[in-house]
């Protein structure tokens, strides 16, 4: 959400952008600045995100206990889950707050000035940008929770599922043959 954020604050300040360019402030600058907030609010939105994770990780274990959960089914968030988190975040946070600094320092400053005029009102082409953006982030935000919400139903449903066995009484082992008197074949 915070990435389309970033497309429709850059169309919306490119007059400021603008205003920076003409008092002298170099385009690198301008990235610079605009990769920092980037940078910064993802770094924000990932230590959000991730104590949604670690608070929902802890709801669902506690909602799936007394369904009789195999041994082997651990929901848990180890080394490999948080870098993969934290790579996730710097490289969004890089992409999507490269392309619109990159966008925002390119513009013709002449033309933004000329187009906001005196008012310091937004131009028609940053409001259908953001118009555009918007409907598209809000269906897309629809369709995630209805197939987030569809697939937690499924799944308790699928795991209160009678089997037609009686598994009170089940015995499970697992033993481990050493590699080197063993083959395996794949």
């Amino acid at each position: 959400m915070s990435r389309i954020c970033f497309l429709v604050r850059s169309a919306q300040r490119a007059r400021e952008i603008a205003i920076r360019i003409s008092m002298g402030a170099t385009r690198w600058r301008i990235v610079r600045q605009l990769l920092v907030e980037s940078l910064l609010l993802a770094g924000l939105g990932g230590v959000f995100g991730l104590l949604l994770a670690f608070v929902g990780t802890r709801w669902f274990d506690a909602a799936t206990q007394g369904l009789g959960r195999p041994y082997y089914l651990q929901f848990t968030m180890d080394a490999r889950v948080l870098a993969f988190f934290a790579t996730v975040c710097l490289a969004t946070a890089i992409l999507f707050g490269l392309v619109p600094a990159l966008h925002g320092a390119k513009t013709d400053i002449n033309e933004v000035l000329k187009e906001s005029g005196r008012g310091g009102s937004v131009g028609l082409r940053a409001r259908r940008w953001t118009s555009a953006l918007i409907v598209g982030e809000l269906a897309l935000t629809v369709v995630l929770l209805a197939a987030a919400g569809l697939m937690i139903r499924s799944f308790l449903a699928l795991y209160r599922l009678d089997l037609g066995i009686d598994t009170s009484h089940l015995l499970t082992m697992n033993t481990s043959l050493p590699d080197g008197k063993y083959l395996r074949y794949e």
